[in-house]
């Protein structure tokens, strides 16, 4: 029997990378909740107690961007310069201007294009795919990562494991065998989990309580 080895990869809310997907994520919430047609490209970066919103919006919205940074940085825990992130003394900056004219005629013809006409712009998700090997319809490595990942962010907030910190990453590599063309998963080959913790813990109590 012909097997292969499969990875998927999930990220806690406190990584940086779902940190500026959060962030951007508000704004968009925020612009569409006061106006439907808002048109949002807004991109987040953040570094060392500093966070930057950059992008081209339009809309009718008032939207307080500083105060959604800060909002969704305490949110998910980073209330102090120890976590690595301290969202009520964070630098915040700002740079949004309106949608360029031109990507504005491509996309939506300054609002003269009827709904099914209008397009995406360049703004998109990665791949993925259906696939019958879970209830969730995702490939069973993605499924075990992302509940890994979640179960961290449950135990660090309801203080079971309290010495842990937001950011954190988890990657779950599972053996396959090619069925006639389905690929039916044999068992989970390797479990990985890197996460942000504070400096008193050992390695023992952490490879302990992750293992519980």
């Amino acid at each position: 029997m012909e097997t292969f080895l499969f990875t998927s990869e999930s990220v806690n809310e406190g990584h940086p990378d779902k940190l500026c997907d959060q962030v951007s994520d508000a704004v968009l919430d925020a612009c569409l909740a006061q106006d439907p047609d808002s048109k949002v490209a807004c991109e987040t970066c953040t570094k060392t107690n500093m966070v930057m919103v950059f992008g081209e919006i339009t809309t009718k919205a008032n939207v307080d961007y500083e105060k959604i940074v800060r909002d969704t940085c305490r949110s998910i825990g980073f209330v102090s310069d120890d976590v690595g992130l301290d969202a009520d003394n964070c630098k915040v900056l700002v740079n949004i201007e309106q949608q360029s004219p031109d990507i504005a005629q491509g996309v939506h013809g300054h609002f003269t294009k009827r709904p099914e006409e209008i397009g995406a712009g360049d703004q998109g998700h990665m791949f993925g795919y259906a696939t019958d090997e879970t209830p969730e319809f995702m490939p069973l490595s993605h499924v075990l990562a992302t509940k890994l990942g979640a179960r961290l962010t449950d135990v660090r907030k309801n203080g079971t494991c309290p010495w842990l910190r937001p950011d954190g990453k988890t990657q779950v590599t599972v053996e396959y065998y090619n069925d006639n063309g389905a690929m039916v998963p044999v068992r989970v080959h390797t479990v990985l989990i890197s996460t942000q913790h504070d400096e008193t813990v050992t390695n023992d109590e952490i490879a302990a309580d992750l293992k519980e």
